[in-house]
């Protein structure tokens, strides 16, 4: 898969204890990479992080992005860059603008620079966000649209990118150092710590579903008729991994690429709930509750580019995503909810399988044989 390239490897995920930064690792891990992870947080003992088994697995370094020596350190002999660490909740960013600026986009600074001073590390991908671009009203969202983000989440990613892209030209092309932009729809995964009832209510839709379900609670819905482009975790991790392994292609070094989900038009909220509850098979419905202030009532996003420059596309609709995500949460309950370290390991390996097999029986490049 992905032609070999990540196989021995050394590999630095920032925000690795992240619920994209653990899968991540895992897949890197199941292609023969060696791991490092860098987080601001120190994993928490009923994570999936831990029931992965990834503090015996990787080599974590407990830090921040914006620390220019520890970056530095930590790049020594690393081949490559997943840069995913960044405050990602829009609620969170709203009620704290400075520290979403400092990590967002002074960390994204600070991570191109240790890159830039690195004599080891040639590729690395930056991830962003697709809520950088201007509201269309439901229409699909493609990568010429300008960036025309508000509110401090995408304004921070914004200017990002503009960092990135500066570093691209004046920086690190002349010196064989490869870098791409990931723009990713909203990510649906097994594991998600982020629910409302965790972060005052600036959680994510399906974290707060299963939560809710879990404890036999009705799932409460902030805006119901809002409609999001969500994408499989596997299938947006799969996306990085494949900008990754074909930077060096021509015309792929530089760009910035969406990776969405199967429905290009987005999914209403209310109908991504009632599937959460009808795959749960318990007879709990959710309800409406007071509605909370988020950007762009309609979103979706085009991926085009990533099909024709990469051979790229999602392996899974909809509700095979959230099918293999309550198989997830099934298990998590049924093991004690990450009680014992290592205990989600195998799970975990079968659902990145049988993600690949899908892949692969589809004809999608990344997942044939190298």
């Amino acid at each position: 898969m992905f032609a070999g390239f990540y196989r021995g490897k050394r590999v630095l995920i920032t925000g690795v204890a992240g619920v994209k930064g653990t899968w991540l690792a895992q897949v890197l891990l199941e292609l023969g990479s060696e791991v490092v992870g860098l987080d601001i947080r120190q994993p928490e003992a009923n994570s999936n992080f831990i029931a992965s088994d990834l503090h015996r697995r990787i080599t974590f370094v407990h830090g921040d992005v914006t620390d220019l020596p520890l970056l530095q350190r930590t790049l020594a002999g690393v081949d490559c860059v997943f840069h995913l660490a960044a405050i990602s909740l829009v609620g969170e960013a709203r009620r704290n603008p400075l520290e979403t600026y400092r990590s967002n986009t002074l960390g994204t600074a600070t991570v191109l620079e240790a890159i830039r001073l690195s004599e080891s590390v040639q590729w690395a991908i930056f991830v962003t966000t697709d809520k950088v671009y201007r509201s269309k009203g439901g229409e699909l969202w493609v990568e010429s649209d300008p960036l025309f983000a508000t509110e401090p989440y995408p304004v921070s990613k914004a200017c990002a990118e503009q960092i990135l892209a500066d570093y691209h030209r004046n920086y690190l092309r002349a010196a064989g150092k490869r870098i791409g932009i990931a723009r990713a729809g909203n990510v649906i995964l097994g594991g998600d710590p982020y629910s409302s009832q965790r972060m005052n209510g600036a959680g994510h839709l399906h974290g707060d579903c299963f939560e809710a379900l879990i404890e036999g609670r009705s799932p409460e819905l902030y805006t119901p008729q809002f409609t999001r482009p969500y994408t499989y975790g596997l299938d947006t991790l799969s996306g990085y991994l494949t900008l990754m392994s074909q930077l060096d292609t021509a015309g792929v070094a530089g760009e910035a690429f969406n990776f969405g989900p199967h429905e290009r038009f987005g999914v209403e909220n209310g109908l991504v709930a009632t599937k959460i509850c009808q795959i749960w098979g318990t007879g709990i419905e959710w309800h409406s509750t007071q509605p909370r202030a988020e950007p762009f009532e309609k979103q979706s996003l085009n991926w085009d580019k990533a099909r024709q420059r990469l051979n790229w596309q999602p392996a899974y609709t909809i509700y095979e995503a959230l099918a293999d995500i309550a198989q997830w949460y099934r298990a998590w309950v049924e093991r004690g909810r990450g009680a014992e370290p290592g205990s989600m390991v195998d799970v975990n390996r079968a659902l990145i399988q049988a993600h690949q097999q899908t892949a692969r029986q589809m004809g999608i490049g990344w997942a044939q044989p190298n």
